[in-house]
């Protein structure tokens, strides 16, 4: 029913990182690709710092599901202290996980990829770096679409520019420099995975 070129990712993160917003624009990438992509969010109470999750399918056919994603091809943490179990939940054992971590929680992140690729990227690091904070919480957003579109080879880094341009020109700078960094930044930790 539908083609086999189907991608879904499912994001993971808390009220205020940004998942929705990078759902949203790694759809827009997609589509300056060439895909036809749904882009939605799923979320209970909205507050800041409560658990969210964004979804992401993009495909050459504009045949596809129009419901929440439960198996993925791809997860994305943007939390790395949210619950592991619901994180890892459907996970495609082919799969690919993105998680925003420093190299110390490799192991932990490492057993629980059970051989999946696993990517990690100090997204809050770099947020903070570049100056992407409100309220002292570091908004890991264009960071996480960086690795995110580099992981996904979705499109090259100019394309990934060009859709982040005049999105939000009160941080446009820090974003800009927030997704090369992701872009540049992101590493590969677990090499036996297949890769599609």
């Amino acid at each position: 029913m539908y083609t086999e070129d189907l991608v879904e990712i499912r994001i993971h993160g808390r009220g205020g990182q940004g998942a929705v917003l990078a759902a949203t624009l790694a759809a827009e990438v997609a589509f300056r690709r060439g895909f036809y992509p749904q882009a939605f969010p799923f979320f209970g109470a909205e507050r800041r710092g409560a658990p969210v999750a964004a979804f992401l399918r993009y495909s050459k056919s504009f045949l596809m599901p129009r419901c929440r994603i439960y198996e993925p091809f791809c997860v994305v943490v943007f939390d790395a202290a949210l619950p592991k179990e619901v994180i890892m939940e459907g996970l495609k054992k082919e799969g690919v996980l993105l998680v925003n971590a420093s190299e110390d929680v490799l192991p932990a992140w490492s057993g629980i990829a059970a051989g999946r690729k696993l990517h990690i990227i100090d997204a809050s690091h770099i947020a903070a770096d570049c100056g992407l904070l409100s309220s002292g919480m570091p908004l890991v957003s264009s960071v996480m679409l960086g690795a995110l579109v580099r992981i996904l080879r979705l499109a090259s880094l100019q394309v990934l520019e060009e859709t982040l341009k005049g999105k939000i020109p009160q941080f446009e700078r820090e974003n800009l420099e927030g997704a090369r960094r992701g872009y540049k930044e992101v590493k590969e930790v677990v090499k036996d995975a297949i890769f599609r």
